[in-house]
């Protein structure tokens, strides 16, 4: 959107639209400044994580780093545990996420980094006191920690669960 001033604003959008909003936005700047029209120089950039193909299977969302996600169970065999038997998640998913995503929270995992949640409440909450023995391990917190993320994504997680009308 492009205000009477010129001020060009950015709304919505999504992380699969993203590069055509960049696009778009450069595009209406430089015509709002009057600079010359160029094709994007970033068109064709490949982002990190990018593969040709997939190698599919449980890890294919990882991308060029799905044999480094794989890798960590070398470090710790337990990591390729699943989180839950509903869910398609294992622990060295969960340490993925702390040491190379940022995820700081069990939300930041079960919600932002998987879509566990998403795909199953109830499962997630399940799997949460795990997935914050995990994190808790990646980041040196303690069991105050734990038991505060734990019940903070119980709460969250209320939102997301069918319930079902008393009878």
């Amino acid at each position: 959107v492009v205000s009477r001033s010129g001020l060009l604003s950015i709304l919505g959008g999504k992380w699969t639209t993203y590069r055509r909003m960049a696009e778009d936005a450069v595009s209406e700047a430089a015509r709002a400044a009057g600079l010359e029209e160029r094709p994007s120089a970033t068109a064709d950039l490949k982002l990190h994580g990018w593969a040709a193909e997939s190698g599919g299977g449980t890890l294919a969302a990882y991308g060029a780093d799905s044999e480094m996600v794989a890798s960590l169970e070398k470090e710790n065999p337990n990591w390729a545990r699943p989180l839950h038997p509903d869910l398609p998640y294992t622990g060295k998913e969960v340490v993925w996420a702390v040491r190379h995503e940022m995820a700081r929270t069990i939300e930041d995992v079960l919600a932002r980094r998987t879509r566990a949640l998403i795909l199953d409440a109830r499962a997630s909450v399940e799997c949460a006191a795990q997935v914050a023995i995990l994190m808790a391990a990646e980041l040196d917190r303690d069991q105050a920690w734990r038991d505060s993320q734990v019940a903070s994504f119980r709460a969250l997680s209320e939102r997301y669960r069918l319930h079902r009308p008393k009878r």
